[in-house]
């Protein structure tokens, strides 16, 4: 009798850690890790992580098409799925960035002249010089949920323009 209960309790006790290693799969944190420093730190398994950049002329001339380089790159430990990009000026989506990998496109950007500006906003409207683009935005989802992030902004100088104040 005692043998058939010491087995019944080593089955319960293998069931339950079984059943803890099939609940803490990939994406599951892993707690109170310590750091080099000697802090705690909790860490995602298989979280994505995106940075991105663009990067464009340092210059150009109002009324000009000016190509913008946009990249993505996932820095994370797991992939980003359903990575929507998104601008004034463009949208663009990927299904998937692996870890490590990044992706690059471009995009082309009009600079208004000065008489644009003014048939748009009034005569008041001035060009602003530099030029300012907007980073572009970024939404993804990983093994943690939804994320959001934004591209750095660029300045172009304006050619023949004078600079705002």
């Amino acid at each position: 009798m005692d043998s058939k209960i010491a087995i019944l309790a080593l089955v319960v006790v293998v069931a339950a850690a079984a059943g803890a290693y099939l609940l803490s799969g990939p994406g599951e944190t892993a707690d109170n890790q310590t750091a080099e420093n000697g802090t705690r730190v909790n860490k995602t398994i298989g979280a994505a992580k995106l940075v991105a950049t663009q990067s464009g002329p340092e210059s150009a001339e109002p009324g000009t098409n000016v190509t913008i380089t946009c990249r993505i790159k996932n820095t994370g430990s797991g992939p980003a799925r359903k990575i929507e990009v998104s601008s004034q000026d463009f949208d663009k989506s990927f299904e998937i960035i692996e870890a490590g990998d990044e992706v690059e496109f471009q995009a082309l950007i009009y600079i208004p002249t000065e008489e644009e500006i003014k048939m748009d906003f009034g005569d008041d409207a001035t060009l602003s010089n530099p030029f300012f683009i907007g980073g572009f935005g970024v939404q993804y989802t990983d093994v943690t949920g939804k994320h959001s992030i934004t591209a750095n902004s660029i300045e172009i100088k304006l050619i023949g323009v004078p600079p705002s104040p």
